[in-house]
């Protein structure tokens, strides 16, 4: 297990700039043969705390379909009028995935940066283990 750094070398840092800063970390250490490395070059870069906030935000940012089962075995058991929500939240995690999909291959004809942070998403992150 890493040991993770003791102060912060990112103060004040956003969850959003601290999951862009490990997503990038991550990437670049794909390509090792040791599939430690992610964790060690983490642990270097962040205090665990950090690490915590990172986790929950990029978690965040995944739909939970269990819940929305959940929600759906619920609203079947009302009338058809109530069956809306589970519907429109449907309709936006697609167009989310969408406009996620547009941020990864938008290439240089965008500024990613400024679309992901408007939307609090880190590029890539769904692609990076």
């Amino acid at each position: 297990m890493s040991r993770f750094r003791q102060e912060s070398s990112h103060p004040g840092w956003s969850d959003w700039q601290l999951a862009q800063e490990a997503v990038q970390i991550r990437r670049m250490v794909s390509y090792s043969d040791d599939p430690a490395e992610a964790d060690r070059r983490i642990a270097e870069a962040f205090t665990a705390a950090e690490a915590d906030r990172i986790d929950a935000f990029l978690e965040a940012g995944t739909p939970n379909t269990g819940r929305l089962a959940a929600i759906e075995a619920r609203l079947a058991e009302a009338t058809d009028d109530t069956t809306w929500p589970a519907a429109e939240l449907k309709r936006a995690w697609a167009l989310m995935d969408e406009l996620r999909d547009r941020i990864d291959n938008g290439g240089s004809l965008m500024d990613i940066n400024h679309v992901s942070s408007a939307i609090g998403y880190v590029q890539w992150s769904r692609k990076t283990p």
